[in-house]
């Protein structure tokens, strides 16, 4: 009786295997109404906002907690001055590089398509801010080869931090 269960097991098994498997797959679990790409007005606007407004809370919220000028409700590791603590604020390496991704997005789209040409000269005016800001808190930072995950480079190196300033094509000799 085992035995009979077990080939009913691999027969339906098999069926199954053989029935779902179709050449256009791709193309029947493929949405043509999801975007692929985001137009650089509305990611700008995105950028724009997102770093202000958890930049305005890492400002605020840590310099607060570490001015002493306010406390948080239990003892934690923040008051305690461990900057490395992202508990309440204090830990901007993840928007620094999260609106840096999307902001090289609209430098990606700026210079591949003439409508979107003049999101260029503002994109690379936040780059150069929020990179600076970056490598002034930081130091040396992945700056060159940041961003080029679909080059193969998952790991980035570190430029130093002068060379992100002075270097040819750095955020101050463009």
């Amino acid at each position: 009786m085992k035995i009979i269960y077990k080939y009913y097991f691999l027969i339906t098994f098999i069926s199954i295997g053989i029935t779902s498997c179709t050449a256009d797959f791709e193309e029947i679990n493929t949405n043509s109404n999801a975007p692929v790409t985001v137009q650089p007005s509305l990611l700008l606007r995105q950028v724009i906002y997102n770093y202000g407004e958890e930049m305005s809370y890492e400002g605020f919220v840590a310099g607060g907690l570490l001015g002493q000028h306010m406390t948080a409700l239990d003892f934690n590791l923040f008051d305690r001055h461990a900057l490395k603590s992202p508990q309440l604020g204090g830990d901007p390496w993840p928007i620094f590089y999260r609106n840096l991704r999307d902001n090289e997005l609209i430098l990606n789209q700026s210079r591949s398509s003439e409508a979107f040409k003049v999101y260029e000269g503002p994109a690379l005016i936040f780059k150069a801010y929020m990179t600076a800001a970056l490598t002034d808190i930081y130091g040396d930072v992945p700056y060159n080869e940041a961003f080029r995950g679909l080059d193969g480079i998952v790991q980035p190196q570190y430029d130093l931090q002068e060379d992100i300033y002075l270097q040819e094509n750095s955020i101050l000799l463009k």
